[in-house]
């Protein structure tokens, strides 16, 4: 189960995604926003229900590229899941969704949110007070989406202003912390752009082609963080 902020989240882990749902694996992609105060010049769509509804058709499109389920949509408005009813309902909603499909897996983002995004923050954060209560021995592993400097120190020249911007400001991880290394094929990738693709509210395709280019610097990888709980006892904050 990934759970992410908004419907083109995805996109960072989209290879593996398609990966696993090729391999049988079921997978579920829960968004926590409706998009709809995501308004770009481009797409000259208002503010609005107009907007939450094609976000929606556009989630749904991924999902279909991607083989994987239809999305779960929790509908929250974009840059309010950290108001105060917020914060204690999103938190029943992820816990209802862990007690309904127990998945073994969790993605979602770190503290960094990825860019950080308020609402990616606070998604992170939530899954993870939720996760360390309710982790069970089939939900086993939480894993937040890393970026490695090297790789992005390394891209090529971007030349849209868009994705300079995402370049610019991806927070990083340093790679001895990032312990899950998942490879997929090239196609993974291919399948992971067409679904991407899908967002064409939010990106024009030159801009979708430049941050697949960011996303191939990992060379055929997705990184993650394990979250930190561990089984083993300590009686030395320094071990």
């Amino acid at each position: 189960m990934a759970i992410f902020a908004h419907s083109d989240d995805e996109r960072f882990v989209s290879p593996i995604l398609a990966k696993y749902a090729k391999e049988g694996v079921n997978v579920y992609l829960v968004l926590a926003t409706d998009g709809s105060k995501g308004v770009t010049p481009h797409a000259n769509i208002p503010a609005g229900d107009s907007l939450a509804k094609v976000r929606a058709r556009e989630a749904l499109c991924t999902t279909k590229t991607l083989g994987i389920n239809p999305p779960i949509l929790l509908n929250y408005s974009d840059g309010e899941l950290a108001l105060w009813d917020n914060i204690f309902s999103l938190d029943d909603k992820i816990d209802s969704l862990f007690t309904t499909y127990q998945p073994n897996v969790v993605i979602t983002w770190g503290a960094d949110g990825g860019y950080g995004h308020p609402d990616h923050r606070m998604v992170g954060s939530i899954v993870t007070e939720v996760f360390q209560r309710e982790a069970s021995e089939k939900m086993r592993q939480l894993l937040y989406v890393g970026f490695l400097k090297e790789a992005l120190e390394t891209s090529p020249k971007l030349n849209t202003e868009k994705a300079n911007w995402f370049k610019e400001n991806l927070k990083t991880t340093q790679k001895k912390f990032l312990t899950y290394r998942i490879p997929y094929e090239k196609e993974d990738l291919q399948l992971g752009r067409q679904a991407f693709g899908c967002c064409k509210s939010q990106y024009i395709p030159e801009v979708m082609d430049e941050l697949f280019v960011l996303i191939a610097q990992h060379k055929g990888l997705v990184y993650f963080r394990p979250w930190n709980g561990s089984e083993v006892i300590k009686n030395d904050i320094f071990e």
